[in-house]
């Protein structure tokens, strides 16, 4: 089987997405398959290609970081590309993906999550895993030991898909938890907001990218200066 790994993180291999994708891929080496190249899609200017080795794969893997709610421009944009394909290039293709996001809940992908799944049964696709995982942000600056329960979802996962065929039921499971954050941790935050402390990785990006001065624009309020 010809497969294909797709990283729809417009941050390309700099990505949360990446690492993802590496531990699911580690996974499949360990049951004896081989490893999918992996393409950024952030790469847009390689499009032609991207679709061109989409559809001689036999199997796809995307992995991807929620949007505003949604998947990011440079997914919608490959998935639009599909548009004009004939469809039988994709009738029978195997898809399957996943979606995280720095939210903790889960229940925030699950929208984005339905919205592939129907894409793919609209564009005649076998869906054969779906999977959510919130609270994915700073993976990629977490201490290995922080990451070592997620990364063994992850791994478990691509033991499946290679395996048996579909994305580990138990692995998916624990993915998605929590679905919704419980009263104990609302209470917590609620305890934290005054120190600021949540905020800490958010506060270290914005100044990082020069917008520390600015996170208090309202752009879109209608007012001018």
């Amino acid at each position: 089987m010809k497969r294909l790994a797709l990283n729809g993180s417009p941050r390309g291999s700099r990505s949360n997405s990446r690492l993802i994708l590496s531990w699911i891929l580690e996974g499949m080496r360990e049951a004896g398959a081989e490893a999918p190249p992996i393409l950024d899609i952030a790469h847009t200017k390689q499009l032609d290609s991207q679709r061109e080795a989409f559809l001689e794969a036999d199997e796809v893997l995307l992995v991807f970081p929620l949007y505003t709610d949604s998947v990011p421009g440079v997914v919608k944009g490959f998935l639009d590309s599909l548009a004009g394909v004939d469809p039988t290039l994709l009738s029978g293709k195997r898809f399957c993906f996943v979606v995280h996001s720095g939210f903790p809940e889960s229940a925030q992908s699950e929208p984005v999550s339905a919205y592939l799944a129907r894409l793919c049964s609209r564009l005649g696709m076998r869906l054969v895993g779906a999977a959510i995982k919130g609270g994915s942000e700073g993976l990629k600056i977490m201490p290995d030991g922080m990451t070592r329960k997620t990364r063994e979802h992850f791994t478990a996962i691509g033991r499946g898909l290679a395996r048996d065929g579909a994305f580990d039921p138990e692995a998916v499971r624990r993915l998605a938890q929590p679905r919704r954050t419980n009263l104990a941790r609302r209470i917590l935050l609620a305890l934290l907001a005054p120190t600021n402390l949540q905020n800490f990785y958010w506060n270290m990006q914005l100044k990082k990218h020069g917008a520390w001065d600015r996170r208090f624009d309202t752009p879109y309020s209608g007012e001018t200066t």
